[in-house]
Order: C-alpha cells, then sequence, then structure tokens
C-alpha cells in the first residue's frame, strides 16, 4: 500500500506540472517597451529658437547643432534641422541648405509640414539655378498636395523657372494659372500681371501665338494681338498684320482696344493702297519764300525728265502741292498726300517752321519725309524724317578746318546780322573756334535792314571809343611828337585801327556782303580775309564787290563751273530749261529725284516702310553735288566744298 502510493503521487505532480505549463503558454505575452527617451537640453532647443527669430544666426545655428548631438529624433530635432536649412538659406548658401531640407524630406517623410519643406527644396533648386530640377520638384508637389494654401506661390515659382530659362510662352502660362488666386493680395498681383504684360510686349511672333492659345479668353489676348499687329507692321508683313489687327478686335468689348484695333486696320489698309512710285512734293511756289521753292522744283522736275521729249519720269510720278511758306498748310499737303493721293514718300519743305509742321505731320502718319531745310535737329522728329541739304555744324566745320588748319588762323572777329540765322551762326563759329583753340577778339552785330556799318566797324577795330591815357602815350612815343594837344588833333583826323583779328566772319547773304566788305578798307582795315557762309555763293557778289572780296572763303554743297562731266551736263540742260544758272536748291531737288529713280531701280519696295529701309541702306549714289547716303538718324552724308573767291571767278579751294 505504501510502496504504491508515491508513484501515484508523482503522476499526479507531473499531470499538474502539465497543466500549469499549459495554462502559462495559453495566456497573452506583455509586450517589452524600451524606456522613453530622455530629452536633453531643452533650453538649448529653445534658446536656439529665440536667436533665429532674432536674427541672431551664428548663435543659432551653433545651439541647434548641440541640440541635435543630443536630441538626434524627434519634432525639436525635426524642427532643429528645418531651423538650421532656412539659416543657410537666408546666406545663400544653398547647397548646405538643400541637403538638410532633403533631410527632413528622408528623416520625417509623413509629416504634416512636409509640403513647406518640398516647397522650399524647389525654391531653393531655382536659386541653384537648377531650373529643371526645380520644375520636377514642382510637378511632384503640384500632384500630391493640390489645394494647399501654398499651391498659388508653386505656380508662382514655375513661372520663374520657365523664364529663368528663356521659355516664355510656359512662363506666362505659370502666371495666368497664378495671377487670379492673388486676388487677396493686389500689389503682388499687379507685379504678376506686369510680369506677363512685359512677356507680350517682348514676345517675338511665334511665342505671342503661343501665348494667344493660353490666354483665349483672358484680359491679357488683347495685349496679345495688338503686339502681334504691330511687329508685323513693322517687319511690312501687312496681311498678317491686318488679321492680327481683326483678332484684337474681336478679343475683346473693350472700346479703347477695339479702337486701336480699328486704327491699325485703317492704317494697314492704307499702306496697301499706297501708290509704289508716287512722291508727293511740298514746296512754297508761292509767298515770301517762293523763289527758292521753284529753284527747288526746277531741280526735281530736271531730274524726273519732264523736258526730255524721248524720257519720262521713268518709274516715278510726282504730284505737287504748294505750301505758301505756311506751317499750317503744309501739315494739311502732307495729310491730303497720305490719305488721298496714297504718296509712298514727301519731298520738302524748305522753311524751317513749315518742315517742322510737316516733319510732324508725317512722323504721325508713318510716310517718309526728305526735307530740304538747315533746321537744327529735324530729324530727331523721327525716324521717318530725313534731310538731304547741308547743315550749318558742317559748313563751319568745313570753313575752320581749312581756316585754323592749313591756314593756321588763330583769332578771328564776328560781324553778324541781329537775326535768327546771324545769331545762331555767331554762336555755331564761336563755339568751334574756341574748341580749336582759337580765339573770339571782336563781335558786333548789325540791323539785318541796315546799309551803313560805320558804326560797327570802327567797333571792332578800335576807333568807335575814346582812346585811353596808355594807348595816346604810346602813340605818342612813336609818332615822336612835341605836345600831347598835337597828337589829340591828330587823332581825331588819322587814328590808326588796332585790328586784333586774323579774319572776320559774317553769316548774311551775298547782297549784304557786297555792301559790307568795302567799308573795312574805308577805315583802313586792310588785308583782312573775310569768311562766309554758302548764301555768299553768287556771281553778283563778284559784280558788285569782287575787289573787296578776295580770297574770301565760303562753303557750298555745289560748284556749277566745276569740271566734272555730270555738272556740266546738269548746268547745261538746267540753261536749255530755265534760262538762269541753276544754284545749290537746284541741284539738290535735282540729285534728290535721281537718287530716288536709282533707289526705285536697285531696292524692292512695296510700301512706305520698304521705301524707309531703302533710304538707309542705298549708299552708292553720286550725283552733281557729291556722294549721297543717310546715316542711321536720317542726315544726309555728305561733305561741302570750299570755294573762294580769285580775280574775277569763284573757284573751288583746294
Amino acid at each position: 500500500m505504501k510502496s504504491g502510493f508515491y508513484p501515484i503521487i508523482r503522476a499526479i505532480s507531473t499531470i499538474m506540472v502539465g497543466v500549469a505549463f499549459f495554462i502559462m503558454g495559453c495566456q497573452p505575452r506583455v509586450a517589452v517597451q524600451k524606456p522613453p527617451v530622455k530629452e536633453v537640453g531643452k533650453d538649448m532647443f529653445d534658446l536656439a529658437e529665440q536667436n533665429f527669430q532674432a536674427g541672431n544666426y551664428d548663435k543659432a545655428l551653433k545651439e541647434y547643432e548641440i541640440y541635435l548631438e543630443k536630441n538626434p529624433i524627434g519634432e525639436k530635432s525635426r524642427k532643429a534641422l528645418y531651423g538650421m536649412a532656412k539659416i543657410h538659406d537666408n546666406r545663400a548658401l544653398y547647397d548646405k541648405a538643400l541637403a538638410l531640407f532633403k533631410r527632413v524630406v528622408r528623416e520625417y517623410p509623413g509629416h504634416p509640414d512636409l509640403p513647406h519643406v518640398k516647397f522650399d527644396m524647389a525654391n531653393t533648386y531655382y536659386r541653384l539655378g537648377d531650373y529643371d530640377n526645380s520644375i520636377i520638384e514642382g510637378n511632384e508637389w503640384l500632384e500630391r498636395y493640390p489645394g494647399h494654401p501654398l499651391e498659388r506661390e508653386i505656380l508662382f515659382l514655375m513661372g520663374r523657372n520657365f523664364r529663368a530659362k528663356s521659355d516664355n510662352p510656359k512662363a506666362f502660362y505659370w502666371w495666368l494659372k497664378t495671377v487670379e488666386r492673388f486676388d487677396d493680395l493686389p500689389m503682388k498681383q499687379q507685379k504678376i500681371s506686369d510680369r506677363m504684360i512685359g512677356l507680350i510686349k517682348n514676345g517675338r511672333i511665334d511665342e505671342l501665338k503661343k501665348m494667344a492659345e493660353y490666354a483665349a479668353g483672358s484680359e491679357y489676348t488683347p495685349h496679345i494681338y495688338h503686339n502681334m499687329a504691330s511687329i508685323y507692321l513693322e517687319e511690312n508683313n501687312l496681311e498678317e498684320a491686318r488679321e492680327a489687327a481683326m483678332a484684337l478686335v474681336r478679343s475683346t468689348p473693350k472700346q479703347n482696344w477695339v479702337s486701336m484695333g480699328r486704327q491699325m486696320l485703317k492704317r494697314i489698309e492704307e499702306e496697301l493702297s499706297v501708290k509704289r512710285g508716287v512722291i508727293g512734293c511740298i514746296l512754297p511756289l508761292s509767298g515770301p519764300f517762293a523763289i527758292y521753292g521753284q529753284e527747288l522744283l526746277n531741280g526735281i522736275q530736271l531730274g524726273m525728265d519732264i523736258f526730255n521729249s524721248s524720257e519720262t519720269g521713268g518709274s516715278l510720278e510726282l504730284i505737287i502741292r504748294d505750301t505758301r511758306g505756311n506751317p499750317e498748310k503744309a501739315i494739311s499737303c502732307v495729310e491730303d498726300l497720305v490719305e488721298k493721293e496714297n504718296v509712298i514718300a514727301i519731298l520738302g519743305p524748305l522753311a524751317s517752321k513749315s518742315a517742322t509742321a510737316a516733319a510732324k505731320k508725317a512722323q504721325e502718319l508713318g510716310i517718309p519725309i526728305i526735307t530740304f531745310t538747315q533746321k537744327v535737329d529735324i530729324t530727331s522728329e523721327g525716324e521717318m524724317v530725313f534731310r538731304n541739304f547741308l547743315t550749318p555744324s558742317k559748313e563751319i566745320k568745313k570753313l575752320l578746318e581749312k581756316a585754323m588748319g592749313e591756314m593756321a588762323l588763330k583769332k578771328f572777329g564776328i560781324l553778324y546780322p541781329d537775326n535768327s540765322y546771324g545769331q545762331f551762326f555767331m554762336n555755331l563759329f564761336w563755339d568751334e573756334v574756341e574748341e580749336r583753340g582759337g580765339s573770339i577778339t571782336a563781335v558786333e552785330s548789325y540791323h539785318q535792314e541796315e546799309t551803313d556799318f560805320a558804326v560797327e566797324i570802327k567797333k571792332m577795330v578800335g576807333l568807335y571809343y575814346p582812346r585811353p591815357a596808355s594807348v595816346v602815350a604810346m602813340l605818342e612815343e612813336m609818332r615822336s611828337l612835341e605836345a600831347e594837344e598835337k597828337i589829340e588833333d591828330s587823332l581825331d583826323e588819322d587814328v590808326e585801327p588796332i585790328v586784333d583779328f586774323d579774319a572776320v566772319f559774317i553769316p548774311d547773304n551775298y547782297q549784304q556782303i557786297a555792301l559790307i566788305a568795302p567799308q573795312f578798307p574805308f577805315y583802313n582795315v586792310f588785308n583782312i580775309r573775310f569768311l562766309g557762309t554758302s548764301l555768299w555763293q553768287s556771281p553778283e557778289l563778284i559784280e558788285t564787290a569782287g575787289d573787296y572780296v578776295r580770297g574770301a572763303i565760303f562753303p557750298s554743297g555745289f560748284f556749277a563751273e566745276s569740271p566734272s562731266d555730270d555738272v556740266k551736263i546738269f548746268v547745261e540742260r538746267y540753261q536749255e530749261n530755265f534760262e538762269s544758272e541753276p544754284g545749290i536748291l537746284a541741284a539738290t531737288g535735282y540729285d534728290t529725284i535721281r537718287f530716288l529713280k536709282d533707289l526705285f531701280k536697285n531696292s524692292r519696295i512695296r510700301i512706305r516702310k520698304d521705301f524707309q529701309k531703302a533710304l538707309f541702306e542705298h549708299d552708292n549714289f553720286y550725283g552733281v553735288t557729291g556722294k549721297i547716303s543717310f546715316d542711321h538718324q536720317g542726315e544726309v552724308v555728305k561733305e561741302p566744298i570750299l570755294l573762294t573767291i580769285a580775280g574775277k571767278h569763284i573757284h573751288i579751294l583746294h
């Protein structure tokens, strides 16, 4: 009994142990957790944040780094990384900033602030000049975060990337998607709009076509079509310009744009209706300047070959209008020739006021005009205004090149009429003399109707005012006189002039010079060289005052007695038809029309802009007034010749 009890007990124990193990194995296990990471240096993070906000970046950067060493993970660690990235970004250390932004994205991929970090990455790529990666980041951002508050900033950045890549249509596309989203920031919205307008204004035709596709129905469409029409007009593509102008009118209900489109259409139709070989001519054929206008017209008609029975005007037709020397009439002549006669270009006028008025109107109407005036800066009225006449500055420069260069004259007197012509030339001559190192030692003016120049000449040579005592004493010593009374008596009768100049410049016409020159020797002023302007050129000057103006020098644009065969033929034909000798105006008119005939022969001219362009490019024409071409300002490129009087003739001074 006893011996059998223990096996039973052991069996029961074994069973109980097994049951215990079974019960324990069926119970759930308790998860083992790591102990929480203790935040170290919390104060250091707070201090870094404070210094960051205060702009103390060196301190903030160091404090962020210390914090991260002790706390490599966690929300504040993420903020520390982001703060460090922003500091580098603010300092333009974009490579370092980008590396930290990427680290934030990599270590905290699901964080709710990730859209801001990804935006910063795209922006940093842009600042690094890596526009392609910035665009990739931007597109990815837009796919992941539609409707996010930063969406408009990303759209704006996309436009900046494409603008930096010189892809202006794509930049326009993105900014078009951006601009309406800044309704709450009108100043920012206006800046974006201004950028878009800038793209339109500077766009090429191919770019504008793409922009027009993107902008359909927007407020920018009229801007695009207006610029397209303007470019086509500039390029003389009138059919394309007409289509763009019509698109402009159709693109908007706004009256200002519609009016501009219609004005462009009107101008285009006028251009298309221009008569290719028809030239307008506006000259003073009546009134005070009629004699000059008629001489110029004589030269033009001679150049047209209308007096030659075997010739016609060639490919050119001339429509003449009389300005009567009146500026208002000159304006109406221009309007009539443009709007009714459809001429391709205009010649004239002469007088400065009429020429200025006509030039302004021609520029406004977009028609080339070749003036024959000496008015200063006439071509500054615009790119359609040209001048075929020697300017005063060219005359004076040529005159003084000779006088102060080869002839070594240094001191000059000026005797000038007190009118606008005389005053202008006086100042021009004076300035040029001083610029070349010379001096003006005597200056007097006279009334333009004056015939007795005694007072002015006496003043120039010291005979008008009483002599100072020192001068009297000098003369007394020179003459070895015994008594001061005797000297004073003789001074009244025979006082010697004091001539302190090598030459006298007189900017007046030949009629006045014929009166002035003989009065100098009357007051014992001999051997003085006279200098003049192109108005001196006339055989009548020699007939009336030849002995007194020998050796005089003056500039000119034409010399009828030139040995040139072309000049001889021109002079002979002119005398046959008009029974007089041609002057500079006739020669200028003759050369101008022959220049234009040559222009049409050698250039493809269909509209007015073609004509203007051809004027700038044509530079191989030689006429009786010399070689003719026009510079980029519309001024004729032509050198004056110098003439002098010797014996009974005017000669070219070489």
